[in-house]
This record gives structure tokens, sequence and C-alpha cells, in this order.
């Protein structure tokens, strides 16, 4: 039986094909930004429900009496406001990592007919 393809697995492929100094070719680099770009929906739900949560407790706070920026304050100090910024990061590791597998996939497919001229 095979692993479960997540976002998760496929950035530690990408990353251990990195640090052991593997050649990815072509191929691996689209169907790897392909199955990130399909998967980065539940990322988005995920940041969403973070965001809203937020959201929430600011409203919590402004109305038991606290001033906007006071209540902004508080909840940029919590462990649910921190989680939000990581997984907005995260997306955007994943956006960026979209992007340059798709550059590679052009440069190795280029690089590969150059080659056979």
């Amino acid at each position: 039986m095979s692993e479960l393809v997540t976002i998760n697995t496929i950035l530690d492929f990408l990353l251990e094909c990195i640090e052991q100094k593997k050649i990815v070719d072509a191929h691996t680099w689209i169907d790897a930004s392909q199955k990130l770009n399909i998967l980065l929906s539940d990322e988005h739900d995920e940041l969403f429900s973070l965001q809203q949560k937020v959201a929430q407790d600011k409203v919590t706070l402004i109305e038991e009496g606290l001033s906007v920026a006071h209540a902004r304050v508080k909840v940029e100090a919590t462990d649910v406001y921190r989680e939000m910024r990581s997984q907005a990061a995260k997306i955007g590791r994943i956006e960026e990592t979209i992007r340059i597998s798709k550059i590679q996939s052009k440069l190795k497919d280029n690089e590969l007919r150059s080659y056979n001229l």
C-alpha cells in the first residue's frame, strides 16, 4: 500500500532530493507542482479557519471593553495568531515552490532538447 500524498510528503521529498544533491527530472518537477497546486486548497481552508478564529478573538476582546489597538496587540500575542502567520508563510513557500518547479521543469526540458541537437 502506498503512502498518502500530502503537501508535507511532497515538500519532504523535494527537500530530501536537495539535501542529497539528487537530480530531479522535468517530469518530477511538474508532477510535484501539479500535486502541490491541487492540495493547496486544504492549506487555504486551514488559513481561513485560523483567520476567522483570530477575528473572533478580537471581537470578544473589543466587546469586553478593550480598544481596537489593545485587542489587536493581545490577539497577536496568542498561539492561534502565530499559527495563522505560520500557515500563511507555509502557503507562500508552497506557491513559490510551484513557481520554481515550473521554471525548473522548463530549464530541464530545454537542457535535454539542446543536448539532443
